[in-house]
Protein backbone atom coordinates (compact mmCIF):
# COMPACT_ATOMS: atom_id res chain seq x y z
CA UNK A 1 0.00 0.00 0.00
CA UNK A 2 2.71 2.50 1.10
CA UNK A 3 4.43 2.40 -2.57
CA UNK A 4 1.41 2.24 -4.13
CA UNK A 5 0.75 5.62 -2.39
CA UNK A 6 4.11 6.78 -3.20
CA UNK A 7 3.77 6.31 -6.85
CA UNK A 8 0.53 8.14 -6.93
CA UNK A 9 2.56 10.76 -5.17
CA UNK A 10 5.07 11.19 -7.98
CA UNK A 11 2.56 10.88 -10.51
CA UNK A 12 0.81 14.01 -8.96
CA UNK A 13 4.10 16.09 -8.61
CA UNK A 14 4.68 15.03 -12.03
CA UNK A 15 1.46 16.54 -13.21
CA UNK A 16 2.10 19.69 -11.26
CA UNK A 17 5.69 20.33 -13.02
CA UNK A 18 3.83 19.63 -16.45
CA UNK A 19 1.22 21.94 -15.51
CA UNK A 20 3.62 24.39 -13.67
CA UNK A 21 6.02 24.64 -16.87
CA UNK A 22 3.22 25.15 -19.34
CA UNK A 23 1.19 27.77 -17.62
CA UNK A 24 5.22 29.81 -17.11
CA UNK A 25 5.90 29.52 -20.78
CA UNK A 26 2.32 30.65 -21.70
CA UNK A 27 3.15 33.48 -19.15
CA UNK A 28 6.35 34.46 -20.57
CA UNK A 29 4.91 34.40 -24.38
CA UNK A 30 2.12 36.64 -23.38
CA UNK A 31 3.47 39.20 -20.79
CA UNK A 32 7.19 39.13 -21.52
CA UNK A 33 9.03 40.94 -19.40
CA UNK A 34 6.30 42.43 -17.26
CA UNK A 35 5.50 38.37 -16.31
CA UNK A 36 8.88 38.26 -15.05
CA UNK A 37 8.10 41.28 -12.93
CA UNK A 38 4.96 40.26 -12.03
CA UNK A 39 4.45 39.08 -8.23
CA UNK A 40 2.55 35.79 -8.17
CA UNK A 41 1.56 34.45 -5.13
CA UNK A 42 1.37 30.75 -6.14
CA UNK A 43 -0.02 28.35 -8.26
CA UNK A 44 -3.22 29.08 -8.28
CA UNK A 45 -2.32 32.73 -8.36
CA UNK A 46 -0.29 32.01 -11.91
CA UNK A 47 -3.33 30.56 -13.71
CA UNK A 48 -5.42 33.72 -12.56
CA UNK A 49 -2.72 36.10 -13.96
CA UNK A 50 -2.21 33.43 -17.30
CA UNK A 51 -5.56 32.86 -17.92
CA UNK A 52 -6.34 37.05 -18.35
CA UNK A 53 -3.56 37.56 -20.77
CA UNK A 54 -5.16 34.63 -23.03
CA UNK A 55 -8.38 36.34 -22.69
CA UNK A 56 -7.15 40.31 -23.36
CA UNK A 57 -5.06 38.97 -25.97
CA UNK A 58 -7.74 36.37 -27.82
CA UNK A 59 -10.37 39.35 -27.49
CA UNK A 60 -8.04 42.34 -28.66
CA UNK A 61 -7.66 39.97 -31.75
CA UNK A 62 -11.00 40.36 -32.46
CA UNK A 63 -11.12 43.91 -32.31
CA UNK A 64 -8.03 44.29 -34.61
CA UNK A 65 -9.93 42.51 -37.25
CA UNK A 66 -12.25 45.66 -36.94
CA UNK A 67 -15.32 43.49 -35.62
CA UNK A 68 -17.61 45.35 -33.42
CA UNK A 69 -20.90 43.89 -33.73
CA UNK A 70 -21.86 40.19 -34.11
CA UNK A 71 -21.36 37.49 -35.91
CA UNK A 72 -17.78 37.39 -35.39
CA UNK A 73 -16.33 35.74 -38.61
CA UNK A 74 -13.79 33.07 -36.44
CA UNK A 75 -11.78 32.49 -39.92
CA UNK A 76 -10.86 36.24 -40.38
CA UNK A 77 -9.40 36.19 -36.51
CA UNK A 78 -7.23 33.23 -37.76
CA UNK A 79 -5.26 34.99 -39.96
CA UNK A 80 -3.76 37.06 -37.26
CA UNK A 81 -3.23 33.94 -35.77
CA UNK A 82 -1.07 32.20 -38.59
CA UNK A 83 -3.71 29.98 -40.34
CA UNK A 84 -2.74 30.48 -43.95
CA UNK A 85 -5.50 28.40 -45.14
CA UNK A 86 -8.65 27.12 -44.08
CA UNK A 87 -10.20 23.43 -45.87
CA UNK A 88 -13.41 22.20 -45.11
CA UNK A 89 -13.19 18.34 -45.48
CA UNK A 90 -14.70 14.93 -44.21
CA UNK A 91 -12.90 14.59 -41.11
CA UNK A 92 -13.24 12.07 -37.65
CA UNK A 93 -13.33 15.22 -35.53
CA UNK A 94 -14.23 18.86 -35.46
CA UNK A 95 -11.73 19.87 -36.97
CA UNK A 96 -8.02 20.14 -36.79
CA UNK A 97 -5.01 22.36 -37.05
CA UNK A 98 -1.84 21.22 -38.75
CA UNK A 99 1.72 23.38 -38.37
CA UNK A 100 3.23 23.75 -41.97
CA UNK A 101 5.32 26.68 -43.18
CA UNK A 102 4.54 29.82 -42.88
CA UNK A 103 1.75 28.88 -39.94
CA UNK A 104 -0.88 26.11 -39.83
CA UNK A 105 -3.15 24.66 -42.54
CA UNK A 106 -6.65 24.17 -40.14
CA UNK A 107 -9.43 21.64 -41.02
CA UNK A 108 -13.12 21.87 -40.30
CA UNK A 109 -15.50 18.55 -40.92
CA UNK A 110 -17.95 20.12 -43.71
CA UNK A 111 -20.44 17.70 -42.40
CA UNK A 112 -21.06 19.63 -39.18
CA UNK A 113 -23.68 22.47 -38.72
CA UNK A 114 -22.72 25.53 -39.28
CA UNK A 115 -22.90 27.07 -35.59
CA UNK A 116 -20.57 24.29 -35.16
CA UNK A 117 -17.82 24.99 -37.55
CA UNK A 118 -18.09 28.17 -36.29
CA UNK A 119 -16.60 27.28 -32.84
CA UNK A 120 -14.69 24.66 -34.35
CA UNK A 121 -12.72 27.35 -36.15
CA UNK A 122 -12.54 29.43 -32.50
CA UNK A 123 -11.23 26.56 -30.88
CA UNK A 124 -8.49 25.62 -33.09
CA UNK A 125 -7.42 29.01 -33.28
CA UNK A 126 -7.32 28.97 -29.29
CA UNK A 127 -4.96 25.94 -29.41
CA UNK A 128 -2.59 28.31 -31.78
CA UNK A 129 -1.53 30.12 -28.32
CA UNK A 130 0.06 26.65 -26.97
CA UNK A 131 2.46 26.83 -29.87
CA UNK A 132 5.35 28.77 -30.25
CA UNK A 133 5.11 30.66 -33.52
CA UNK A 134 8.63 31.95 -33.80
CA UNK A 135 9.29 29.12 -34.61
CA UNK A 136 8.41 27.99 -38.65
CA UNK A 137 6.49 25.81 -39.07
CA UNK A 138 4.97 26.19 -35.22
CA UNK A 139 5.85 23.58 -32.94
CA UNK A 140 5.23 23.06 -28.89
CA UNK A 141 7.62 23.60 -26.80
CA UNK A 142 7.02 20.80 -24.74
CA UNK A 143 6.05 16.94 -24.90
CA UNK A 144 2.71 15.99 -25.24
CA UNK A 145 1.11 14.52 -22.07
CA UNK A 146 -2.61 13.64 -20.47
CA UNK A 147 -2.29 16.79 -18.20
CA UNK A 148 -1.13 19.25 -20.41
CA UNK A 149 -3.37 18.58 -23.18
CA UNK A 150 -6.46 18.48 -20.90
CA UNK A 151 -5.29 21.66 -19.51
CA UNK A 152 -4.78 22.82 -23.24
CA UNK A 153 -9.03 21.50 -23.81
CA UNK A 154 -10.33 23.46 -21.69
CA UNK A 155 -8.62 26.77 -21.90
CA UNK A 156 -9.25 26.15 -25.62
CA UNK A 157 -13.18 25.95 -25.15
CA UNK A 158 -13.30 29.18 -22.74
CA UNK A 159 -10.87 31.08 -25.55
CA UNK A 160 -13.15 29.95 -28.24
CA UNK A 161 -16.13 31.36 -26.56
CA UNK A 162 -14.85 34.79 -25.75
CA UNK A 163 -13.83 34.70 -29.76
CA UNK A 164 -17.28 34.63 -31.05
CA UNK A 165 -18.72 36.47 -28.03
CA UNK A 166 -16.15 39.12 -26.88
CA UNK A 167 -17.23 40.09 -23.33
CA UNK A 168 -17.72 44.02 -23.87
CA UNK A 169 -19.64 42.83 -26.73
CA UNK A 170 -22.33 40.39 -25.21
CA UNK A 171 -22.43 42.28 -22.33
CA UNK A 172 -23.98 45.01 -23.96
CA UNK A 173 -26.91 42.85 -24.02
CA UNK A 174 -26.53 41.25 -21.35
CA UNK A 175 -27.27 44.21 -19.40
CA UNK A 176 -29.87 45.46 -20.97
CA UNK A 177 -31.99 42.08 -20.71
CA UNK A 178 -35.05 41.54 -18.81
CA UNK A 179 -35.88 38.48 -16.54
CA UNK A 180 -36.73 35.34 -17.55
CA UNK A 181 -34.35 36.33 -20.26
CA UNK A 182 -35.14 33.58 -22.44
CA UNK A 183 -36.66 36.26 -25.43
CA UNK A 184 -33.17 38.03 -25.00
CA UNK A 185 -31.45 34.42 -24.81
CA UNK A 186 -33.15 33.59 -28.27
CA UNK A 187 -31.90 37.16 -29.87
CA UNK A 188 -28.40 36.66 -29.11
CA UNK A 189 -28.32 33.21 -30.84
CA UNK A 190 -29.26 34.23 -33.12
CA UNK A 191 -27.26 37.34 -33.70
CA UNK A 192 -23.87 36.18 -32.00
CA UNK A 193 -24.64 32.91 -34.72
CA UNK A 194 -23.52 30.42 -31.52
CA UNK A 195 -25.62 27.29 -30.59
CA UNK A 196 -27.82 27.29 -27.15
CA UNK A 197 -25.25 25.23 -25.11
CA UNK A 198 -22.51 27.84 -26.47
CA UNK A 199 -24.16 30.48 -25.21
CA UNK A 200 -25.37 29.12 -22.36
CA UNK A 201 -22.01 28.51 -21.41
CA UNK A 202 -20.35 31.95 -21.71
CA UNK A 203 -23.61 33.45 -19.54
CA UNK A 204 -22.16 31.06 -16.98
CA UNK A 205 -18.96 32.58 -17.77
CA UNK A 206 -19.61 36.02 -17.35
CA UNK A 207 -21.78 35.52 -14.38
CA UNK A 208 -23.97 38.55 -14.91
CA UNK A 209 -27.72 37.20 -14.64
CA UNK A 210 -28.31 35.30 -11.48
CA UNK A 211 -30.35 32.48 -13.16
CA UNK A 212 -30.20 28.53 -13.27
CA UNK A 213 -29.78 27.39 -16.76
CA UNK A 214 -31.30 23.71 -17.39
CA UNK A 215 -31.25 21.95 -20.54
CA UNK A 216 -33.14 19.47 -21.05
CA UNK A 217 -33.75 16.89 -23.50
CA UNK A 218 -36.78 14.20 -25.14
CA UNK A 219 -36.16 10.67 -25.41
CA UNK A 220 -38.81 9.78 -28.61
CA UNK A 221 -38.29 9.56 -31.68
CA UNK A 222 -40.96 11.97 -33.26
CA UNK A 223 -38.26 15.50 -32.38
CA UNK A 224 -41.08 16.74 -29.58
CA UNK A 225 -42.27 16.03 -26.54
CA UNK A 226 -45.52 14.34 -26.82
CA UNK A 227 -45.65 11.39 -24.34
CA UNK A 228 -41.89 10.62 -23.99
CA UNK A 229 -39.41 11.05 -21.57
CA UNK A 230 -38.18 14.45 -20.61
CA UNK A 231 -34.63 14.21 -18.82
CA UNK A 232 -32.22 16.49 -17.39
CA UNK A 233 -28.95 17.26 -19.74
CA UNK A 234 -27.28 19.57 -17.98
CA UNK A 235 -26.75 22.40 -15.78
CA UNK A 236 -25.52 25.50 -15.82
CA UNK A 237 -25.43 28.28 -12.88
CA UNK A 238 -24.74 32.08 -13.07
CA UNK A 239 -24.63 34.43 -11.14
CA UNK A 240 -25.17 34.39 -6.84
CA UNK A 241 -27.15 30.64 -7.60
CA UNK A 242 -23.67 28.38 -7.04
CA UNK A 243 -24.89 27.17 -3.51
CA UNK A 244 -28.16 26.01 -5.50
CA UNK A 245 -27.93 22.09 -6.12
CA UNK A 246 -30.32 20.96 -8.88
CA UNK A 247 -29.87 17.22 -10.09
CA UNK A 248 -27.37 14.46 -11.88
CA UNK A 249 -27.74 14.52 -15.73
CA UNK A 250 -30.57 12.22 -16.78
CA UNK A 251 -32.89 12.74 -13.92
CA UNK A 252 -36.47 12.30 -15.55
CA UNK A 253 -38.98 15.24 -15.03
CA UNK A 254 -41.79 14.15 -13.35
CA UNK A 255 -42.98 17.20 -12.15
CA UNK A 256 -46.17 17.57 -13.98
CA UNK A 257 -46.18 21.88 -13.94
CA UNK A 258 -42.16 21.72 -15.51
CA UNK A 259 -43.28 18.70 -17.81
CA UNK A 260 -46.32 20.67 -19.34
CA UNK A 261 -43.94 23.61 -19.46
CA UNK A 262 -41.09 21.85 -21.27
CA UNK A 263 -43.24 19.74 -23.38
CA UNK A 264 -44.94 23.40 -24.81
CA UNK A 265 -41.37 24.36 -25.77
CA UNK A 266 -40.61 20.92 -27.34
CA UNK A 267 -43.49 21.62 -29.74
CA UNK A 268 -43.67 24.69 -30.52
CA UNK A 269 -39.98 24.92 -31.40
CA UNK A 270 -39.97 28.85 -32.42
CA UNK A 271 -42.09 29.83 -29.75
CA UNK A 272 -40.95 30.80 -26.08
CA UNK A 273 -42.74 29.92 -22.72
CA UNK A 274 -42.79 32.00 -20.24
CA UNK A 275 -44.53 31.85 -16.89
CA UNK A 276 -44.13 34.08 -13.48
CA UNK A 277 -44.51 32.93 -9.49
CA UNK A 278 -44.05 28.90 -10.00
CA UNK A 279 -42.68 25.65 -7.61
CA UNK A 280 -40.98 23.78 -9.01
CA UNK A 281 -39.66 20.45 -8.28
CA UNK A 282 -36.71 18.94 -10.23
CA UNK A 283 -34.33 16.50 -8.10
CA UNK A 284 -32.84 18.49 -5.18
CA UNK A 285 -34.21 21.90 -6.60
CA UNK A 286 -38.05 22.37 -4.45
CA UNK A 287 -38.95 25.98 -3.87
CA UNK A 288 -40.81 28.93 -5.84
CA UNK A 289 -39.20 30.13 -9.27
CA UNK A 290 -39.95 34.24 -9.45
CA UNK A 291 -39.85 34.01 -13.80
CA UNK A 292 -39.34 30.78 -15.82
CA UNK A 293 -38.75 30.99 -19.73
CA UNK A 294 -37.76 28.00 -21.83
CA UNK A 295 -37.09 28.00 -25.67
CA UNK A 296 -36.32 24.74 -28.08
CA UNK A 297 -32.61 25.32 -28.92
CA UNK A 298 -32.55 22.47 -31.26
CA UNK A 299 -29.60 19.96 -31.77
CA UNK A 300 -29.69 15.98 -31.61
CA UNK A 301 -31.40 14.89 -29.36
CA UNK A 302 -33.63 17.58 -29.48
CA UNK A 303 -33.04 20.16 -26.47
CA UNK A 304 -34.87 22.94 -24.65
CA UNK A 305 -33.02 25.59 -22.30
CA UNK A 306 -34.93 26.44 -19.06
CA UNK A 307 -33.94 29.82 -17.43
CA UNK A 308 -34.60 29.90 -14.02
CA UNK A 309 -34.43 33.31 -12.11
CA UNK A 310 -34.99 31.83 -8.20
CA UNK A 311 -36.70 33.82 -5.28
Amino acid sequence: MANRNSDRDRSNNNRLEEELKLWKWLGDKLLGEAFNATEIADFEDLKRTVKKALFDDAENLVAKTGQNTPPINPEIVAQERKVIEIERAALDTDALIVPCKGGFLMKINNKLPVVRQRFACAHEIAHTYFFDLEKDPPSKPYRRSTSRYWVEEGMCYELGRRILMPTEMIRTWMDNATPPYIKDFRAMMRSFFVSGELLAYRIHDLATWNVLMLIFEVSDNNNNAGNGAISLYKVLKSGDVKHVHVARRGLKVKDPVLYELLSRAFKGKKEVVEEKDLYISIGNLKREIASFGASYIGSYPPKVIAILCLR
